[in-house]
């Protein structure tokens, strides 16, 4: 695609987040490194999409083939799902940055199983407690738990991802109603929800905001924010970032891929219903939200209009984007992964109110 249509195929995205920027509600990042290192970078970013999109591609087609035998597909199932977690299934090999191990050293359990914290209550912190995306099929991968063990050493706060059930075998609204649970868990430990911060990265933005929906219908008490990287929120594919994304070499994904994972999660529920695709929903009301993606992710659009919705409902939203070439730029250590790292940190010091500063 050439620079001039790649352009033409940006303006209506960058009209939009001008009137957000004017508003002070999004701010673009760069992360440039010297004119050289930066071609580099994105020559090895296309390399890696194309490798990843034709990789999806065909495991998508070896699963569906084995859905003649449904003790064959569930048996391929749970043996990606092991794969995926183990790293055996990396698309491309993962790089533990220097003194971090393969996971976050906080537990994958529920609150409930982690028993009382006095040191946490004792100490006044916050946690944030995460949702890793894998399409609302897969298990959190190698490289999403390197990444939130980075995000808890450069926020310092602790971490806690927690699992959800998964499709097709258990469709929405299992994922959102799970993570509801172990948030109000999480309040029966005696965890303060000024304290709490719900966190998410691509799919795992879906099932937050709609545990949001869930717990604020229900009366309960609201955490302090939410934190989204690459958020996927919009499972109707209805934005513009869905066809250029996928008509370019800018995005790993495409919306086949996309879709199937919607349709396996969906089922039988609209693709528009607020608590599948939040950008649908009445943000009013809403804790603060910090939006991180990237303007060539194929879900940038979602952003945007996330951010969008929350300035239409009074919800406190603030978006910042990179002109990183990476899908879930946070995944990997870099300078644009650091900058992302630094305003989380900065948001949660805006919103977070220890026990000594309530009224």
């Amino acid at each position: 695609m050439t620079a001039a249509k790649s352009g033409f195929l940006h303006t209506y995205s960058d009209q939009r987040l001008a009137v957000l920027e004017a508003a002070d509600l999004a701010r673009r990042y760069s992360a440039k490194a010297g004119w050289a290192r930066d071609r580099l970078d994105r020559l090895l970013a296309r390399l890696e999409n194309r490798i990843i999109e034709r990789t999806l591609i065909s495991r998508l087609k070896t699963a569906l083939n084995k859905t003649g035998s449904l003790a064959a597909a569930e048996s391929h199932v749970v043996w990606m799902r092991g794969a995926y977690a183990s790293g055996a299934m990396e698309t491309l090999p993962s790089f533990t940055p220097g003194g971090l191990s393969d996971g976050p050293r906080l537990p994958q359990t529920s609150p409930r199983d982690a028993g009382d914290n006095h040191e946490h209550r004792r100490k006044n912190r916050p946690i944030l407690l995460y949702v890793a995306g894998g399409g609302f099929v897969m298990p959190p991968s190698r490289k999403q738990k390197t990444m939130v063990q980075r995000l808890a050493e450069a926020v310092n706060c602790e971490i806690m991802m927690v699992p959800h059930r998964l499709a097709p075998e258990h469709p929405f609204p299992a994922a959102p109603a799970d993570f509801a649970a172990h948030y109000l868990a999480l309040l029966e430990d005696g965890h303060r929800p000024e304290n709490i911060f719900l966190a998410a990265d691509t799919a795992g933005a879906s099932i937050v905001l709609g545990a949001l929906q869930m717990l604020r219908k229900d009366g309960a008490d609201l955490p302090a924010g939410t934190i989204l990287f690459a958020p996927w929120c919009d499972l109707s594919l209805s934005g513009w970032s869905y066809i250029t994304r996928s008509m370019s070499s800018q995005s790993p994904f495409r919306m086949e891929t996309a879709a199937f994972c919607a349709r396996l999660y969906l089922q039988d529920e609209p693709v528009t219903s607020p608590l599948a695709s939040p950008i649908f929903a009445d943000q009013t009301g809403w804790p603060p939200i910090l939006i991180h993606t990237s303007e060539n992710d194929i879900h940038f659009d979602d952003a945007i209009r996330l951010a969008e919705n929350g300035q239409k409902h009074g919800c406190d939203v603030r978006l910042n984007y990179w002109d990183s070439p990476r899908h879930h730029l946070e995944r990997l250590s870099s300078k644009a992964a650091a900058q992302s790292f630094g305003q989380v940190n900065a948001f949660i010091n805006r919103c977070w109110r220890p026990a000594g500063d309530l009224q």
